[in-house]
């Protein structure tokens, strides 16, 4: 056991740290949720978020700075994860200040290069302009060790994208994508449909952070992503007159995924993909006489509750006729939040699934409970009434 502040500022300060992700707040009211930094490598600062319960805010701090917030904020929390060119350390932080400490060696270079000789559809060494903007690539086209991770993740989607899409050529797509942050995936999108299927493609992006949203808007026209948009809005006040073929949605909080279930719907997309994210609303009305020993575990609790709102999203979904298949996203190593839900319109002779339908209300019954999204279902005259 370590001293937890001291440990983490000497961490820091080695030529070898890349990154390091402070999480899990020792109090469930905190507004201050996670704090991630980067180093900068052209400076003597950190680019540092600030992930609040509503907002995010994102700033430049010196060091010296840096080292004094942590001094001050560290103790708030239970965990940090500290990312180094050699290792990954995770520090697990008791209420004394002390922290257990958790090495894992990274491979050598020798060996990542092996492991990328992977045929992934945005190769390495191929100028990718989306991924130069962001950072991902160098200007020759290679990979930024320290991106390496985010390489393999985009390359992850759009290989499930890729297996909706290879068969299917519409002389044009139009694609919504909510909740899309700093866009990596939507730009990933637009690069799949535009660069490499080489179709007329329309993708709007959506988020609730303007100073996002104008940032992305000026990497699409610095790079004539054309037809790639970004707007400022919530998921339940977006409209379009156009017709809507493929709903994208990553880690849009609690209700936020149902909107964007019921945005699909009501536009009869043909296809959508999911990653929820943060399933409260469910939490509060669960309740099963057979697991009550489970459900008295707070974190047991959570992730039963996260089982329940995507088992019941999948099967509302397959009652109002899609096919649904659910997949890990990225390694667990990264977030616990990675089940993603691949959907697909089915050619059906009635609108309602029945079979499926059913099977959700016996579902329902067993955990007790009555989603959002089953009642604006019923509003939308999409499943029977009760």
């Amino acid at each position: 056991m370590k001293n937890a502040i001291e440990f983490l500022q000497l961490q820091i300060s080695d030529d070898n740290f890349i990154s390091l992700n402070i999480s899990s707040p020792r109090s469930k009211s905190s507004e201050l949720r996670n704090i991630i930094a980067n180093a900068v490598n052209t400076s003597n600062e950190f680019k540092v978020e600030f992930r609040l319960q509503k907002h995010n805010d994102i700033k430049s701090i010196p060091i010296a700075t840096f080292k004094t917030l942590i001094e001050k904020n560290l103790l708030d929390f239970k965990q940090c994860l500290i990312k180094k060119k050699t290792e990954e350390i995770q520090l697990l932080i008791n209420k004394k200040g002390t922290a257990k400490i958790i090495t894992k060696k990274l491979e050598s270079k020798e060996k990542q290069g092996h492991n990328r000789k992977k045929n992934y559809l945005i190769p390495d060494g191929e100028r990718c302009d989306f991924l130069i903007e962001i950072g991902v690539m160098d200007n020759n086209g290679r990979v930024r060790s320290q991106h390496y991770k985010k390489f393999k993740q985009i390359n992850r989607f759009l290989e499930m994208v890729d297996d909706m899409f290879q068969k299917e050529t519409q002389e044009q797509l139009h694609i919504v994508d909510f909740g899309c942050g700093k866009s990596y995936l939507t730009f990933a999108l637009y690069h799949y449909f535009s660069v490499i299927k080489k179709q007329n493609v329309q993708i709007t992006g959506i988020d609730l952070k303007q100073e996002v949203i104008d940032h992305c808007n000026n990497i699409a026209q610095k790079i004539n992503y054309n037809t790639l948009k970004f707007a400022h809005g919530f998921i339940h006040d977006f409209k379009t007159d156009k017709p809507v073929d493929f709903v994208v949605t990553l880690h849009a909080c609690d209700t936020a995924t149902d909107d964007a279930i019921l945005f699909s719907l009501r536009n009869n997309a043909s296809k959508m993909m999911f990653v929820p994210c943060c399933q409260h609303e469910l939490n509060k009305q669960i309740k099963n006489a057979d697991s009550s020993i489970l459900l008295k575990h707070g974190i047991f609790k959570d992730r039963m509750t996260s089982l329940v709102t995507d088992t019941m999203r999948s099967q509302l979904l397959e009652a109002c006729g899609y096919k649904v298949q659910s997949m890990e996203f990225i390694d667990l190593e990264h977030t616990a939040k990675n089940i993603l839900l691949r959907c697909q319109k089915v050619d059906r002779k009635e609108d309602i699934n029945h079979k499926a339908y059913e099977s959700y209300l016996d579902f329902k019954r067993q955990w007790n409970i009555s989603p959002y999204l089953e009642a604006q279902l019923r509003e939308d005259n999409k499943i029977p009434e009760l």
